[in-house]
């Protein structure tokens, strides 16, 4: 049975207003030279899981089609959590618009139905694989925010480039903690310090309404290599999956970094 949830405004959101469009110039080993690209980032709504929308659309094509990538991605490990990757073509004349797409995800048992697709966002329900929904509104993605391919070597040290040109360089802690920068075309360069959920103390976890469950991905959290990563503005908040995201078939390792929780004490 499908359940529906009751849409609700998060600050955070309200802040993502005032968002710009970014230009890119190379998505996941690709160079590009396409100034017409967008970068979107939201929340899903109306629901207690903590998960983050990011949407890259391409610059059009010689057919007038403009390539759509989206990532759902909850910072959680399996079974339970979400990696979701999204790829489908848009008619560049429905934009600004209501293209009414819906795309199936690459695994095959999720939807993404987006209504609108305008300078002030992206709006449209995700619908995951037991038939539960949630809507979503993307907005203008800023600070660094939007979709990167992330590395993480033996000494913690993470390395990333988004779809649009940004680059992430951090290095974490045992504790759980992860510092470092984004560095956006242009040059400007946003710091950021953020700490892991499975590391975090049930009680800071609850405090800032988070779930414990994320405690039970300790094993699965801090482990070397290749991540598909969504990040908020100013770097506040990481979800990701190693393994074959792009195709559906996400491996257990995770990314679950948020600013406002604090690695467990005495660690």
């Amino acid at each position: 049975m499908k359940r529906r949830f009751v849409v609700v405004t998060l600050p955070v959101l309200a802040a993502l207003l005032l968002a710009s469009s970014s230009a890119w110039s190379k998505s996941f080993g690709r160079e590009q030279a396409t100034p017409q690209q967008n970068v979107y980032f939201g929340f899903l709504l109306g629901t207690s899981r903590l998960a983050a929308v990011a949407i890259d659309l391409a610059a059009s094509d010689e057919n007038g089609l403009r390539a759509l990538r989206a990532y759902v991605c909850d910072g959680s490990g399996p079974p339970e959590g979400m990696a979701i990757w999204f790829r489908s073509d848009v008619d560049a004349a429905q934009i600004p618009g209501a293209p009414a797409l819906s795309v199936t995800s690459a695994g095959g048992q999720e939807t993404l139905d987006v209504n609108t697709i305008n300078d002030q966002g992206v709006y449209g329900v995700f619908t995951d694989s037991h038939g539960e929904i949630a809507q979503f509104v993307a907005y203008p993605a800023f600070d660094g925010a939007g979709i990167y391919q992330v590395t993480l070597d033996q000494t913690l040290h993470y390395k990333g480039t988004s779809t649009d040109g940004a680059v992430l360089d951090a290095q974490a802690s045992s504790d759980g903690a992860t510092e470092g920068s984004i560095t956006i075309p242009g040059g400007k360069q946003i710091l950021f310090k953020v700490y892991s959920l499975a590391l975090a103390d049930p009680a800071d976890l609850a405090a800032h309404g988070r779930s414990p469950d994320f405690n039970k991905y300790v094993t699965n959290n801090q482990i070397p290599g290749a991540y598909v990563a969504v990040i908020a503005p100013g770097g506040s908040h990481w979800f990701g999956r190693s393994g074959s995201v792009t195709t559906g078939r996400p491996s257990g390792e995770i990314i679950g970094l948020d600013m406002n929780v604090f690695p467990k004490r005495g660690r």
